[in-house]
């Protein structure tokens, strides 16, 4: 049976790993090979032992799913990020191993229900690669609305387009979530 908790410092080492194998296969045929295999461990390892370094935190909340001592994924909000558009969803992987269990669900949910209520009233918003198909659909079938795109580039590699999905409160995705 999965738990789900806020993430300890003690997590972290789960959590880059999750994310880079989650992100190396998820992403093979949207960003270069090199990037994925030899800049985003680095990148990711810096991110969450920063992230991951003091918690609780005023910043973020990183909520992970557990199965035993091994985890089934996580999400993380960010407080102070393009807070333009609200609440920044940075991040939300689940292991393959659970996916179509509604993990991703329930992340959000106890993610979402611990936010005190002035931040349950702005949006909620995310960025998602525009190619990654199953995680626009699971977006689309929350009620997501597609409030930008745009193409980036970053670590020289070829830009790709991103899209923006917004919620317009934090009790909209919640009410999503429930349906």
């Amino acid at each position: 049976m999965l738990k789900y908790r806020p993430a300890l410092p003690s997590d972290a080492r789960m959590i880059v790993d999750l994310h880079v194998s989650m992100s190396q296969n998820t992403y093979a045929h949207i960003l270069p090979e090199a990037y994925l295999k030899d800049v985003l461990p680095a990148e990711k390892q810096e991110l969450w032992q920063t992230r991951c370094a003091v918690l609780p935190s005023p910043d973020h909340l990183i909520i992970i799913a557990c199965d035993g001592t091994e985890i089934a994924g996580f999400c993380c909000f960010v407080f102070n990020e393009e807070t333009e558009f609200g609440t920044y969803l940075h991040n939300l992987y689940v292991s393959p191993v659970f996916q179509g269990k509604g993990v991703a669900k329930t992340l959000l949910r106890e993610a979402l229900s611990t936010f005190e209520n002035w931040r349950k009233d702005l949006p909620v918003h995310l960025v998602a690669f525009a190619k990654n198909i199953p995680a626009t659909a699971v977006y689309d079938r929350l009620g997501g609305s597609v409030i930008e795109r745009r193409e980036v580039t970053r670590a020289g590699n070829p830009g790709v387009e991103l899209v923006r999905y917004q919620w317009p409160t934090a009790h909209d995705l919640l009410d999503k979530l429930a349906a």
